[in-house]
């Protein structure tokens, strides 16, 4: 455990923060077992079950090019709002509206000259927009992807350009980026408006290195984590745009990733992935960790490490977290699927047609697993 800034703790101090993050620990984990007692009480259509994993449909990227991303949103045709599946490759995105079981038609596309597709940027409450984020190795550009009044063409429109080092799109029409030039770094958050202009801008408090990922934090609607380089944890006020806390969260593993966060028993507790991590002991590195953490303190303690089963090897290359469930692509080209309640990988997918696996998400709009190859083949699995 770190030290939080200023005076130090005596050794009594020290100790008895120790046996309050035992306390809290104990009690998160009889609050997992709480959430999953109750969860098997949910009907299975509201939840996620990774278990079984079976293959409904299959698109194939019509352009022929790179596959680089996928995605779900909901889009209005015809008056009603259905989940449609959002693809990209390097110079095109395209939506898909579902037809019937297993079955997808090409709706729109959007065409790119100049700058390639580096993601899908998932926006959690909208619906008839699509944001991506375009560059070569470093993000350059954001726009918002959107449809004319009438249906009849397909339009851009630029958010924001830079050195882009993080993007997220959060709840309330609102993304937020972390942009760095040679003098400073500037995280800014953009609302926008249906038509996919923006509506409004502000600035938050930067830290001194660069950020890395940025995570809402459930149970903390006006708050806003992010990791960076230097493996800390910061928080921010979205009302002020002050940054609250810098927590170091160990050097264990570099650069972390953060996917998931939200606040319980005053703590926060955190999804981090580690695609830096070396092969270590007869487990290897942990995939995922989950770390709670006391932001009056900045103390952080390890609440739990996600492990790939006995005689699997790899490790994270990308992934997604959703509700209580973790995917992950790995490095031996398979993906891997944790129950974080449970705290053990519940599936395993290995390569399809000796193509490995390049990205994988979780659908934003149901219980599907969306996940993608290179050649421009996107696999959507039903989680039952």
């Amino acid at each position: 455990m770190e030290e939080p800034p200023g005076k130090p703790l005596s050794f009594e101090e020290k100790e008895k923060l120790k046996e309050k993050l035992a306390f809290l620990k104990r009690e998160y984990s009889k609050t997992l077992a709480r959430l999953q007692t109750e969860r098997a009480d949910v009907p299975a259509g509201d939840n996620l079950n990774p278990g079984n994993l079976q293959l409904v449909s299959k698109l194939k990227n019509p352009s022929g090019s790179c596959s680089v991303d996928v995605g779900a949103v909901w889009w209005e045709i015809a008056g009603v709002k259905q989940p449609c599946i959002v693809t990209a490759c390097e110079y095109a995105v395209s939506l898909w509206k579902p037809l019937g079981p297993g079955q997808w038609r090409e709706m729109y596309s959007w065409l790119f000259t100049e700058v390639p597709v580096l993601q899908i940027v998932s926006m959690p409450d909208v619906y008839n927009l699509v944001c991506v984020a375009l560059g070569n190795l470093e993000i350059r550009e954001i726009r918002a992807l959107l449809c004319s009044s009438d249906g009849e063409s397909e339009k851009q429109v630029l958010l924001s350009s830079g050195n882009i080092h993080a993007v997220l799109g959060l709840t309330e029409r609102r993304l937020v980026s972390s942009s760095r030039t040679l003098c400073d770094q500037q995280v800014e958050i953009i609302t926008f408006a249906e038509d996919g202009g923006s509506q409004g801008k502000q600035f938050l408090m930067p830290p001194e290195e660069t950020v890395l990922t940025f995570a809402e934090i459930e149970g903390m609607q006006e708050a806003l984590l992010g990791t960076t380089i230097m493996n800390n944890v910061v928080m921010w006020n979205l009302n002020t745009g002050q940054l609250l806390r810098k927590m170091h969260v160990g050097d264990s593993y570099q650069a972390s990733i953060c996917h998931k966060a939200y606040s319980e028993m005053g703590l926060l507790f955190v999804v981090l992935s580690h695609p830096c991590a070396k092969e270590r002991g007869p487990s290897g590195s942990p995939v995922f960790q989950l770390i709670a953490v006391n932001p009056k303190t900045a103390l952080s303690v390890d609440v739990m490490l996600y492990y790939l089963p006995q005689g699997q090897a790899g490790r994270f290359l990308e992934g997604d977290v959703k509700d209580n469930f973790a995917a992950a692509v790995l490095t031996s080209g398979a993906i891997a699927i944790w129950d974080l309640l449970l705290g053990h990988c519940t599936a395993l997918l290995p390569p399809i047609s000796d193509q490995n696996w390049s990205f994988v998400k979780w659908s934003g709009t149901d219980s599907h697993l969306l996940a993608g190859q290179k050649d421009g083949n996107i696999f959507v699995y039903l989680i039952s």
